[in-house]
C-alpha cells in the first residue's frame, strides 16, 4: 500500500510543479525569448512629422479636492493647443466639482464639459465618445499625473506603427501599501515585455489611448475599461503597445484591508472580461492569442493550483507513512520554483515579499472566480481609501 501512496504522492507532487513552472517563470521566459525575435516592436520611436488631433477624455466624480490640480496638470501638456481638446465629464457630483470645472472651462477654449446625472464611468465616457472628432482617444483619471511629454510620446508610437490600437503607460503609485507598489513595479515589467514580444496584455487606467475607428461606445457592462479596450483591440488584429512614459497614480490603497478590496474588485471587473472575450480568442493574430490565453490561465488555473498545493501539500506532509526523502524532494521543487519566480519577477525584493505578493493575489484571485456568478459590480467610480484618515480615492 505504501508504493501506491508514494507513486501517488510523486505524480501530484510533479504535476503540481510542472504547471506552477509553466505557468510562471515560463511565462516569462517565454515573453524574454520572443522579444529578442520580435523585430519592429520596442527601441526608439520617431515623432510623426504632423501630430494628430486627440481628444483627453476625463471622468470625475466627486473631485473637488482634485480636479483643479488635474486640469493643471493638463494644461502643462506639450501639445499644439489647436490639436487637442480636453472633455472633462462629471457624474452627479454633489462636491462642487461641476462648479469648479464650469468655471475653468470659461477661461480654457481647449476644455469641454459634460454634465450626467449619473456616477457611472462606463456611461460617463460613452457620452465623451459621442463628442470625441480627434484620431486618438486619451482616457485618464482625476488622480493620474501626466509628464508634460505624455502625448506627443503616446501618439508618436500610434503614428508609428498603423496596427497600434491601444497604447499604454507604465504607471507609479505616489504612495501605496509596499505590496501595491510591488504589484506596479512587477505589472509594468510584464507588459513592457508583453509589448516588446508583439501585443500588452492589458493597459492601465490611469491613463491609456486608443484609435477612435476602434470603437463607438463601450457595452454599458463593461466594469474595466482598460481591460475591455486592449481584448477589443486583441480581437479586432490591432496590437497593444506601451509607451516609454510614466504616470503617476495619486491614489492608491494604503492600508491591507483597503489594498484587499481594492484588488478584489479589480480581479472581478477583469474576469468579467477574460469571460468576454475567451470565445473570440482565435480571432486574435499572434501573438496576442498565446499572450491573452497564458493571461487566462493566470487568472483562472493559477490560483485554483496555488490551492490544490497548499491542501494537498498540508495533507501529505502530515502523513506519517510518506518517506521524509519525498518530502525534502518537495520542498526542494517548491525553493527551485519560488527563486526562479524571484529571479525573472523581481530581483530587487526580497523573497519574503515577493511569497507576500503571490499569496495576496492567489488568494484575491480565487475569492473573485468563486463569487463571479453572483458579482454585481458596476463601473460606480468608489473610492479608494488612501491613507490612516481614510481620505477618498480614484476609480
Amino acid at each position: 500500500m505504501i508504493p501506491l501512496q508514494i507513486a501517488v504522492f510523486s505524480l501530484y507532487a510533479l504535476t503540481v510543479a510542472v504547471l506552477f513552472a509553466t505557468l510562471v517563470p515560463g511565462y516569462l521566459g517565454w515573453l524574454w525569448w520572443g522579444r529578442r525575435r520580435s523585430a519592429g516592436y520596442g527601441g526608439e520611436v520617431l515623432p510623426p512629422t504632423t501630430l494628430p488631433h486627440v481628444d483627453v477624455l476625463v471622468p470625475v466624480h466627486d473631485e473637488a479636492g482634485l480636479i483643479e490640480r488635474k486640469l493643471d496638470n493638463l494644461a502643462a501638456l506639450d501639445y499644439p493647443p489647436d490639436r487637442l481638446r480636453i472633455v472633462v465629464i462629471d457624474g452627479a457630483s454633489t462636491d462642487g466639482t461641476w462648479r469648479l470645472l464650469v468655471e475653468r472651462g470659461r477661461a480654457d477654449q481647449r476644455l469641454s464639459t459634460i454634465r450626467v446625472e449619473v456616477a457611472d464611468k462606463t456611461r460617463q465616457l460613452n457620452v465623451g465618445l459621442r463628442h470625441c472628432r480627434g484620431d486618438w482617444v486619451i482616457v485618464t483619471d482625476a488622480d493620474a499625473r501626466l509628464m508634460p511629454e505624455t502625448l506627443r510620446t503616446i501618439v508618436a508610437v500610434g503614428e508609428a506603427d498603423q496596427a497600434v490600437g491601444v497604447i499604454g503607460a507604465t504607471v507609479i503609485p505616489e504612495r501605496a501599501h509596499v505590496l501595491e507598489h510591488l504589484h506596479w513595479r512587477m505589472a509594468n515589467l510584464i507588459r513592457r515585455h508583453e509589448s516588446e514580444r508583439g501585443s500588452a496584455s492589458m493597459v492601465a487606467g490611469p491613463c491609456y489611448a486608443f484609435r477612435r475607428t476602434l470603437f463607438d461606445q463601450f457595452p454599458d457592462d463593461v466594469v474595466g475599461d482598460d481591460v475591455y479596450v486592449a481584448l477589443f483591440a486583441a480581437t479586432s488584429g490591432m496590437r497593444v503597445a506601451l509607451a516609454s512614459i510614466q504616470v503617476t497614480e495619486q491614489r492608491s490603497p494604503v492600508r491591507l484591508t483597503d489594498l484587499l478590496r481594492h484588488k478584489l474588485r479589480k480581479t472581478d471587473a477583469y474576469l468579467r472580461e477574460i469571460f468576454r472575450f475567451l470565445p473570440h480568442a482565435a480571432r486574435m493574430k499572434s501573438p496576442a492569442r498565446a499572450i491573452f490565453l497564458w493571461r487566462v490561465a493566470h487568472l483562472t488555473v493559477l490560483p485554483v493550483l496555488v490551492a490544490l498545493a497548499a491542501l494537498g501539500s498540508a495533507l501529505t506532509l502530515t502523513r506519517a507513512d510518506i518517506p521524509l526523502g519525498l518530502h525534502l524532494i518537495v520542498l526542494a521543487v517548491a525553493a527551485i520554483l519560488f527563486v526562479a519566480s524571484w529571479w525573472g519577477l523581481g530581483r530587487r525584493s526580497s523573497p519574503a515579499l515577493l511569497l507576500a505578493h503571490g499569496v495576496l493575489l492567489a488568494s484575491v484571485t480565487l475569492a473573485a472566480l468563486v463569487f463571479y456568478p453572483f458579482s454585481r459590480q458596476t463601473a460606480s467610480l468608489p473610492k479608494v481609501a488612501n491613507g490612516p484618515a481614510g481620505r477618498g480615492g480614484g476609480p
